[in-house]
């Protein structure tokens, strides 16, 4: 009898180490909360591939980090979402075909091969970002918040600035800004005014995208990521995790958001992004827990650390600001509209603030 059960054990170990590593992948994310590192592939709908080094084309899943020298296709109806520096995300339309180059912070480059993208970069205004994309017709840099469509067709590549400022080329001279319209073609360029009805399905969907991932912002759990800065991350400001912030997976909304080091971030179609990491170049202006930096929540309407609760709040974890390192509230949504003045600097007398500074 003993000798008929432990064949029967072993096959049962395997099914389970199958199943394990089959389930392994798509807890990765949140296992891995907190990240800096360009390509993660945040959404996909319909059909994507990716072609890896000496690989064949597979599907790409919203599991999969992108490595420097991807290259992914969209079909019909195909569209996905990548993460670039942390704040940035390029957007591929159907029928379309993007190489990411480098994934490197510091040398991040992006290639659009055939058809259309949207980049969205979030930040403060008056802040210089380095985002780097070649098309065959040329070379442009994306030097401001903003959102930015580019598309690509035979001989042509079209960059429209729908909000933001583009360097074109290597001169820091030429640059485009809000409203315009760039037409590449043989090494020549021509700049014309931006039509604003000029926008189709896939201008929406960025948009709808760009509205949930400053909604999963809001609604990140401060005692989740609190948790993970106090215990995981070791020394900080760790190098790796670039100047502005950082990715954070929302298990609320299943995907990655921009979690800023610094108060005041927006996404340029008009959200807030409320919760940040205050002090993270400077761990002694809050001294968070254990000497690390802690996640703050505040957005329009929010209740001011040291103000009466309303009702419908959350814990929010906030050392720096409750005396007894205990727990303030917070509202679990923003009460104001977008349209208003930015959320309450809690450490400025409650003044709003719209920039920070920059850390370079």
């Amino acid at each position: 009898m003993t000798s008929r059960a432990l064949p029967l054990k072993i096959f049962s170990c395997i099914l389970l180490i199958a199943a394990i590593s089959t389930f392994c992948p798509a807890q990765n994310r949140e296992r891995n909360t907190i990240s800096a590192k360009a390509g993660g592939v945040n959404s996909v709908v319909g059909h994507v591939t990716v072609t890896r080094s000496t690989q064949a084309p597979q599907l790409l899943t919203s599991q999969d980090d992108l490595v420097s020298g991807d290259v992914v296709n969209s079909g019909a109806g195909g569209q996905a979402e990548v993460l670039l520096n942390p704040g940035a995300y390029l957007r591929l339309a159907e029928n379309s075909q993007f190489t990411l180059v480098d994934n490197s912070l510091d040398k991040l480059l992006v290639q659009l091969d055939s058809g259309n993208a949207i980049i969205e970069a979030t930040g403060p205004d008056g802040i210089d970002l380095h985002i780097p994309v070649v098309t065959p017709q040329g070379r442009l840099t994306i030097v401001r918040r903003g959102i930015y469509r580019v598309n690509v067709r035979e001989g042509v590549t079209e960059v429209l600035i729908r909000k933001g400022r583009v360097q074109l080329g290597d001169d820091p001279k030429n640059v485009a800004k809000n409203g315009s319209r760039i037409t590449l073609t043989g090494g020549t360029s021509e700049l014309a005014k931006l039509d604003k009805k000029d926008s189709d399905a896939f201008d929406q969907w960025s948009k709808e995208r760009g509205e949930t991932l400053a909604r999963a912002n809001q609604r990140l759990s401060a005692r989740l990521v609190n948790g993970y800065l106090s215990s995981s991350l070791g020394s900080w400001p760790s190098s790796g995790f670039g100047s502005w912030g950082l990715w954070t997976f929302s298990p609320a909304l299943r995907c990655f958001t921009f979690l800023p080091f610094y108060y005041g971030w927006t996404s340029p179609y008009g959200q807030f992004y409320g919760s940040y990491i205050p002090g993270a170049f400077n761990p002694g202006y809050y001294p968070g827990i254990n000497n690390r930096p802690v996640i703050t929540n505040n957005w329009p309407g929010s209740t001011p650390s040291g103000s009466s609760p309303s009702s419908g709040s959350i814990g929010v974890s906030n050392p720096a600001r409750s005396p007894s390192g205990g727990m303030t509230t917070m509202p679990t949504t923003p009460s104001a509209p977008a349209s208003q003045a930015g959320p309450r600097d809690p450490d400025s007398g409650s003044r709003a603030i719209n920039r920070v500074r920059d850390p370079h």
